[in-house]
């Protein structure tokens, strides 16, 4: 059962939002607090799972909370509640770690379904944790078994393009290359944490060329195109947000592939209610798509 704390200077709003939890079983409220300086003492008290926090508070407002909890590395997820409309201060409560922003007056609808996203969220980044720390710390065996699941590395590899709508791109092509090199060469894929990306593309052009494919004439070639390709995929998972939430596609990427958070920052930007698009972090998708690749491989 998660563990919340609501945070809001309004008596009715953390009222509305404690009746909400409990109707709804969403889990357990274990505090409330009408300012910022009592908010953070019971977060840091509790260390609650979910902190739901007014953006304006008497006392400390809601982003110096963050940034203080942020800073002392306690995972409590933040779900953040304002009727504050400026993009500026959206977009940095989103780069503070912010998981979802609701907008005053609460919506129950609203309210329950974020709720519902951020626990779905909390347990797939366990569950990512849990699977890539299992991946570093056995490794894949010998070449024999490697080679037999080559071909369905390259099954999955394909299924997932698919679904993001990307298969036919140039740079899916290169993502689909980088991934079955990373899979099929152990030692490079543990040292995968300490490589830069400008070093794991040198790798793939110097395949490419050693393979006789035109491909590329430049690494940074192969970069650019594979940033186009995977900020489409964003678009199109994002879109796939906007049109059904409950959409199965979105479920499983949304937070699988990316951070929620840059996700949740690209459906803002289509919908209009935010200055930027969600970050590209073409290295960190990489991994998570091995990390897909080593489930179901």
């Amino acid at each position: 059962m998660s563990s919340f704390v609501v945070i809001d200077d309004d008596m009715t709003v953390r009222s509305v939002l404690t009746r909400i939890i409990e109707q709804y079983s969403l889990g357990d409220v274990l505090g409330e607090a009408d300012n910022g300086a009592l908010g953070e003492e019971i977060i840091l008290r509790h260390k609650p799972d979910i902190v739901m926090i007014d953006l304006l508070l008497p006392q400390q407002d809601g982003i110096s909370i963050i940034r203080k909890i942020k800073s002392l590395n306690i995972k409590s997820m933040f779900i953040m509640l304002s009727q504050v409309s400026d993009k500026d201060i959206v977009a940095k409560a989103y780069e503070l770690g912010v998981e979802f922003y609701i907008n005053k007056p609460i919506n129950v609808i609203e309210v329950v379904n974020v709720i519902k996203r951020v626990k779905e969220y909390v347990a797939l980044k366990k569950t990512f944790e849990a699977i890539e720390t299992t991946v570093i710390n056995m490794g894949r065996g010998n070449t024999g078994s490697i080679a037999r699941k080559t071909g369905n590395a390259r099954r999955v590899l394909n299924q997932i393009m698919a679904d993001l709508g990307i298969l036919g791109d140039l740079g899916s092509r290169d993502i689909i290359n980088i991934c079955n090199m990373l899979h099929e060469n152990r030692e490079l894929d543990e040292r995968l944490e300490e490589i830069q990306l400008s070093d794991l593309l040198k790798l793939l052009h110097n395949k490419y060329a050693e393979e006789g494919k035109g491909y590329t004439s430049d690494f940074k070639a192969i970069e650019m195109r594979m940033r186009r390709t995977v900020s489409k995929a964003m678009k199109n998972i994002a879109a796939m947000g906007i049109e059904d939430f409950g959409n199965e596609k979105f479920s499983l990427y949304s937070s699988s592939l990316f951070d929620y958070t840059d996700i949740k920052m690209e459906m803002d930007y289509m919908r209009g209610k935010a200055k930027y698009n969600g970050k590209v972090n073409i290295k960190s998708f990489i991994k998570r798509v091995l990390v897909m690749i080593e489930q179901d491989a």
